[in-house]
């Protein structure tokens, strides 16, 4: 169903403004930040996480394509802790155009097996509070809260 590949460098170059932005668009729904002061906590994070470009160690991000139409369907973002023998889910991007298709599901389901092969015992992450549809994707495919955030804004 479908195929994970690299990024080129261009096509990272675009990722990365579009996640600063997107990103930055998050944090100022979910925690009441300005938002230029979101986006540069987002620009900095994203400096921070990828120091050496497309060659960060223990960084991947993948398109994720169609395996019969070849189309990009979208995105997977992951970082590898084999310290502690755990990966970490940074953001998974379903196009709008192919969401609610079942690729997120495969490419989750795609991701655990590779993680598994090759040693890795568990997958974090998180998810904002307002995004109920992702929440709900890994509630079912057996993912559990390990730490829950809340705010009263007054």
């Amino acid at each position: 169903m479908i195929h994970l590949n690299p990024l080129t460098e261009q096509e990272f170059q675009d990722y990365l403004a579009f996640m600063i932005s997107d990103y930055a668009c998050e944090i100022t729904k979910n925690f009441n930040l300005t938002l230029q002061s979101a986006l540069e906590e987002s620009e900095m994070m994203m400096s921070d996480l990828w120091k050496d470009g497309l060659l960060t160690e223990g960084q991947y991000l993948y398109n994720i394509q169609d395996s019969k139409t070849y189309e990009k369907v979208g995105i997977l973002w992951y970082g590898l802790m084999p310290e502690i023998n755990q990966a970490f889910l940074y953001h998974i991007f379903i196009d709008d155009l192919h969401r609610r298709k079942g690729y997120g599901k495969k490419t989750l389901e795609i991701l655990q097996s590779m993680l598994k092969q090759s040693g890795i015992e568990s997958i974090g992450l998180s998810v904002f509070g307002r995004n109920e549809v992702a929440y709900q994707l890994y509630k079912k495919l057996g993912y559990k809260n390990t730490s829950i955030s809340m705010e009263f804004v007054l």
